[in-house]
């Protein structure tokens, strides 16, 4: 059995702890034989300042399938990264876009090092973006057009609520073809939307579908816990998909749920993924 759980909103919040039960779940799970994972949009760096180097997972997914981490043996195990002509063809187009609406974006270093960025001019209107860049004030770097790094993890583009699903909408139609374009809810203000762009082959998906070739485990054994609109493409992936009962509404519609992130979600997800299995 594969377990892969999505990390920020799913298992913890920043109102909300991980639980013992949660963590009790995963190491039972492992006992049992299973293979756990973490699958977050957050960088390894920021994973590392949440748990402890001897949280019972096996790998840390980051930066939502940029990275592939060895938790126990704290090894870079995989990494995929946007090249130089994808960088610029990325760049050129939000340049473009940048003249019909306003866009404030970073771009996202390579795995292992995802929490280091370059940054667009500080938009006071977009609190949420200055609050990130203000959060991280001690990774990030001006921009500069004619020093786009060689390759990156991502681009990520912060919108207000009020425009986001929709310039969310013109850049997957644009970019969707070459790229993977994923939406995700802020965790700062939990309602700006920020917009991904990927290398097409990175997603929490792909990441999780690589985790279990490498075990040689079934598709039918591959069990998924999110709560957002990032997490779409893992449980669309997963045989046994599950969501916690105050995730996105969208995915409410589309997946079962358990219990709130904040009633330990993981620990009732197991109970019916083992039964799901058993059958």
């Amino acid at each position: 059995m594969l377990i892969v759980s999505d990390l920020d909103g799913t298992l913890l919040s920043k109102e909300t702890p991980l639980s013992e039960m949660n963590r009790n779940s995963f190491e039972r799970a492992r006992r049992m034989g299973g293979v756990c994972a973490i699958a977050t949009g957050r960088s390894l760096l920021g994973v590392e300042e949440e748990l402890e180097p001897g949280f019972p997972i096996d790998y840390l997914i980051f930066s939502s399938g940029a990275g592939i981490y060895d938790w126990q043996d704290k090894k870079l195990l995989h990494h995929r990264s946007l090249n130089s002509n994808q960088v610029v063809e990325v760049h050129g187009y939000l340049q473009q876009l940048s003249l019909e609406v306003s866009l404030d974006f970073t771009i996202q270093l390579e795995a292992p090092n995802t929490h280091q960025f370059f940054f667009t001019p500080v938009n006071p209107a977009n609190s949420d973006f200055t609050a990130r860049l203000s959060y991280h004030q001690n990774h990030g770097s001006p921009l500069e057009a004619k020093k786009l790094p060689l390759s990156a993890s991502e681009f990520i583009i912060i919108q207000p609520p009020t425009l986001g699903s929709k310039v969310f909408e013109r850049i997957k139609g644009d970019l969707g073809q070459s790229f993977n374009v994923v939406r995700a809810t802020s965790p700062i203000d939990t309602q700006s939307i920020w917009i991904e762009i990927f290398h097409p082959e990175v997603s929490k998906g792909h990441a999780a579908d690589w985790v279990r070739r490498r075990h040689g485990l079934s598709q039918d054994h591959t069990c998924a816990l999110g709560n957002d609109y990032n997490d779409l493409q893992l449980l669309s992936w997963a045989k046994n998909p599950l969501v916690v009962g105050d995730a996105a509404p969208e995915l409410l519609k589309q997946f079962e749920s358990v219990a709130n992130h904040s009633d330990s979600a993981l620990a009732h997800a197991l109970e019916i993924w083992l039964e799901k299995i058993k059958r």
